[in-house]
């Protein structure tokens, strides 16, 4: 007989690298008692629809049979374990989005906690993916970053180091782009007809929370890109000086803001809702229904419209439902991503982080918008890449060019005149 050596597998089994961003806890705000209710059903559906006899055994058995059968001896019982944990937590992820329940490894851990801090290791760009096609359209490039000289908006990138984009879970995407400042990325780039090749050095990028831009008729247009530590201290100081400065009214522009620190922000939200007034509801473990109160006794009170696309998820849309429910300020552009949960990370013994959902999220008046989005007062469609395109432009410029901006100036300013227009003199 022959003598056996070992025969390469056909294929990996070892780890799946899992990226994606975080929402950690929350604080500094006011909880109004718990109160159980059973009646309230899953935002999605975790549980099997068949019997499974004896779950625990038949899981032993088939690690067993695994163990004895498998057609190469080289899956160790370190990678059948892993497999286990992530079947587990996709088990608690939601059919369109996989990767929400997730553990990380402790360096990718130190990435997420980095982009939490507005701090990432990437080429620097924001983007959104296109399943159809499996194609990644720029929408914006980050000044000073990486891609600044090299990538515009509208390029679209079909493949990264060889491999095509088809099919992936956005989150194993964004872990393609993102790695160790001063490593490289091979990018395959289309550019109106133009194909071509691109190697990108990562580096740090520090991405930009809030930018602030003068608008025509006292209306100042703020833009929050996420919500990172500290920016609901930093949007507080541009309401101050546009307060102080006469300020008119402000559209808050949250397209393209995936989300970021739940806490963030929810204390945006207090900045402008009066002390009393409800912020968000969640429910927790055990259907514990929590309603989280502003604590504000003096909130900002300059008219608001907020601007929203497709893009604009977790974080953002709590900020949104908030402002809509409680202030009645006007939601315009596109629908909202879907995302109403909340994800606890949970440090383990072995330095590995997991993340899973801890709480739903539901708008002041009970209402969730998971999977379902957050439909606008006015719809205005718009190409995603608009918003990083015309951002440098004159305000001018960019009112003509940006359909969704200038639907939320004219809605505000004809709301400024109708509240500050004289009453009719009695007969």
């Amino acid at each position: 007989m022959a003598e056996h050596k070992p025969i390469r597998p056909i294929f990996h089994v070892d780890k799946l690298g899992l990226m994606c961003l975080a929402l950690t806890l929350f604080a500094g705000v006011s909880r109004a008692a718990p109160a159980a209710n059973k009646e309230i059903k899953p935002l999605f559906d975790v549980k099997i629809d068949h019997e499974l006899p004896n779950p625990r055994e038949t899981f032993d058995e088939v690690l067993k049979l695994v163990q004895q059968n498998y057609y190469t001896d080289q899956v160790d019982d370190k990678s059948l374990w892993w497999g286990a944990i992530q079947g587990l937590l996709r088990q608690l992820s939601p059919e369109e989005n996989k990767g929400l329940a997730a553990i990380w490894l402790p360096e990718e851990y130190d990435r997420v906690n980095q982009s939490l801090h507005g701090v990432s290791e990437s080429i620097g760009v924001k983007s959104s993916y296109t399943p159809a096609d499996g194609s990644l359209t720029v929408t914006e490039v980050i000044p000073g970053g990486p891609s600044e000289t090299l990538l515009q908006p509208y390029d679209r990138i079909v493949r990264i180091d060889g491999q095509t984009l088809k099919n992936l879970p956005v989150a194993e995407i964004d872990g393609m782009l993102k790695g160790e400042a001063g490593s490289k990325v091979g990018l395959k780039v289309v550019r109106d007809v133009a194909v071509f090749d691109l190697v990108v050095t990562r580096a740090k990028v520090q991405m930009p929370n809030v930018e602030v831009q003068e608008l025509p008729d006292g209306i100042r247009l703020v833009a929050i890109s996420q919500f990172n530590e500290g920016t609901s201290t930093e949007l507080k100081d541009i309401f101050d000086a546009a307060v102080k400065a006469g300020c008119k009214g402000v559209i808050l522009d949250l397209r393209g803001n995936s989300g970021g620190v739940f806490s963030e922000g929810l204390k945006c939200s207090e900045l402008f809702i009066p002390k009393g007034q409800s912020l968000m509801r969640i429910v927790t473990h055990g259907s514990q229904v929590n309603n989280y109160v502003s604590t504000n006794e003096a909130p900002f009170t300059l008219p608001l419209a907020i601007m929203v696309n497709g893009s604009s998820a977790s974080a953002s849309e709590i900020l949104a439902a908030a402002l809509r429910d409680e202030l009645a300020a006007p939601l315009v552009g596109e629908k909202t991503f879907g995302k109403a949960t909340m994800e606890k990370i949970y440090p383990l013994q072995n330095k590995y982080r997991v993340k899973f959902t801890y709480a739903a999220l539901y708008s002041p008046k009970g209402k969730s918008w998971q999977k379902l989005g957050l439909v606008p007062d006015v719809v205005v469609d718009e190409d995603d890449a608009i918003p990083g395109k015309t951002r440098k432009l004159a305000p001018d410029q960019r009112l003509s060019l940006d359909k969704q901006l200038r639907a939320a100036y004219e809605l505000l300013t004809r709301s400024i005149r109708l509240t500050t227009a004289p009453a009719p003199a009695e007969k």
